[in-house]
């Protein structure tokens, strides 16, 4: 989530992949009973609004359409 920021904040456009989070803490780390830290850092991210969140099947279909069109383009 901290890489995602940054990238941002220096310019890069950034997908973030919902399936490729991990983390090694848990809901006791933050003691924050219940809390699903996955779930929480891809809802701040997708509200921000400046970044775009994916689940991995999303990202295959949105990107292999737009290199498609990326390709139909260089051929005309």
């Amino acid at each position: 989530m901290f890489t995602a920021i940054s990238a941002f904040d220096r310019g890069f456009k950034v997908t973030f992949i919902e399936d490729a989070t991990g983390t090694v803490n848990t809901d006791e780390t933050y003691e924050m009973k219940g809390l699903d830290i996955k779930d929480f850092a891809r809802t701040v991210l997708h509200w921000s609004n400046v970044i775009e969140v994916l689940d991995f099947e999303e990202y295959v279909e949105d990107y292999d359409l737009n290199r498609k069109k990326q390709n139909l383009e260089k051929l005309k």
